[in-house]
């Protein structure tokens, strides 16, 4: 079974999280996706070496955001390796870019000139704050762009509580999602009319989107939603959090009345069934600290596992609130295949994207190269380069090659 994007070609210009992430779920459906490396090699391949996170000879960082690419090595600075870029364009299909636009201005990527070389190709750009305005050119990573910035961070600090870091590449992740679907849409653009074109989303247009509910009601002056702690939560049976027995918390969002009265049962507290100060969203509203507190008590005498147990048998909708070492061990997880082994790392496993096609096969993943610029001299013979070219674009430091 061919894949989606089989005989698609890639060029990678980016570094980190978010552009690379997109790359990543363009290759596990087939893409040739070749990542343009410093000669130095993305600063992210040694990500697992920065503190706090875990540390480990397996370079994950470099895994999760390049696993099945290539790697050639340009210092994009030097006017020769901007030369064998132009040459790789002409036969590309895709340029993904984070360059901010006074960066790809100085490295000549921008999209009218990537355009005059490659007409059909699609641009895919992305940054922290879109294109125009005052900080087109700012700075932005997933923490800034994406989560502060959108007020996503503000939205979830607890009441008379701290703002609180999100787990590292969180926004990266859900723009990359994005990015790949705008992709997608200038190739399907392109199918129907034969037109190249350019195609952009940012880390701030992501997390206000996310933010979107939160975000219309002040567009609309209807207000904002005041913030809660955990046991002053309005509505107990919609988003409420509960503590167990054994200090785990578990989220209830039930707005059936019937499946609500077979959870009092379960719970231990049939005297909620038929009370009329919490027959409907209004009434709960009105007197949720009642109820809240009702439930948080009859919960709090169970263990997580007899929580789960009583919430399942009546099919309430709940979750508990997983701990992330939790996670490779989940059963759902696990039926689904969102662990997939990595080709040749001894029974490494990778987190698979969460797009899926049921008339495709996704590519199984691969490591991450290995080499910065592992496959530049195979990748420039392909175009045209013979031994004596490479060797003269090594000696004038514009190209690198793997020793």
């Amino acid at each position: 079974m061919p894949n989606l994007l089989e005989g698609i070609k890639v060029l990678e210009l980016a570094s980190y999280a978010a552009g690379p992430s997109a790359g990543v779920i363009l290759s596990d459906f087939g893409a040739d996706v070749i990542k343009i490396e410093p000669l130095t090699g993305d600063p992210w391949r040694h990500g697992h070496l920065i503190p706090p996170l875990p540390s480990s000879e397996i370079a994950y960082c470099n895994l999760i955001q390049n696993r099945n690419k290539k790697s050639v090595a340009l210092d994009m600075k030097n006017p020769e390796a901007q030369k064998v870029f132009y040459n790789l364009v002409e036969s590309a299909d895709v340029l993904l870019s984070n360059c901010l636009p006074n960066v790809a201005e100085d490295l000549n990527v921008q999209y009218e000139k990537i355009k005059e070389i490659n007409p059909r190709i699609i641009y895919a750009q992305i940054n922290g704050y879109g294109e125009g305005g005052d900080e087109d050119n700012a700075p932005g990573y997933d923490g800034t762009g994406w989560y502060a910035r959108s007020g996503l961070m503000e939205a979830l600090r607890a009441k008379d509580g701290d703002p609180v870091p999100i787990p590292l590449g969180m926004g990266d992740m859900s723009t990359a999602t994005a990015l790949f679907a705008s992709i997608m849409s200038g190739l399907y653009h392109r199918e129907r009319t034969g037109e190249g074109s350019k195609v952009t989303t940012s880390l701030i247009e992501n997390g206000v989107w996310s933010n979107a509910i939160p975000i219309q009601a002040e567009l609309i002056d209807a207000g904002t939603l005041p913030k809660f702690a955990r046991e002053d939560w309005p509505q107990p049976t919609m988003n409420a959090i509960y503590k167990t027995k054994d200090d785990r918390h578990i989220v209830i969002i039930q707005l059936n009345d019937r499946v609500l009265n077979d959870m009092y049962k379960v719970i231990g507290a049939s005297h909620l069934i038929g009370d009329e100060r919490f027959q409907d969203n209004v009434s709960r509203y009105k007197n949720h600290k009642i109820l809240f507190n009702d439930i948080q008590a009859a919960i709090i005498t169970m263990t997580l596992d007899e929580v789960i147990a009583a919430l399942t048998s009546v099919r309430v909708t709940f979750s508990v609130v997983k701990q992330t070492r939790e996670l490779p061990d989940d059963p759902q997880a696990n039926a689904i295949g969102l662990w997939p082994e990595v080709e040749g790392m001894q029974g490494v496993r990778t987190v698979n994207s969460p797009i899926n096609v049921s008339a495709v096969e996704k590519v199984k993943p691969k490591p991450a190269p290995e080499k910065v610029g592992g496959d530049t001299v195979s990748e420039l013979k392909l175009i045209g380069y013979s031994d004596e070219d490479i060797q003269v674009l090594v000696a004038a430091n514009a190209i690198g090659i793997a020793r």
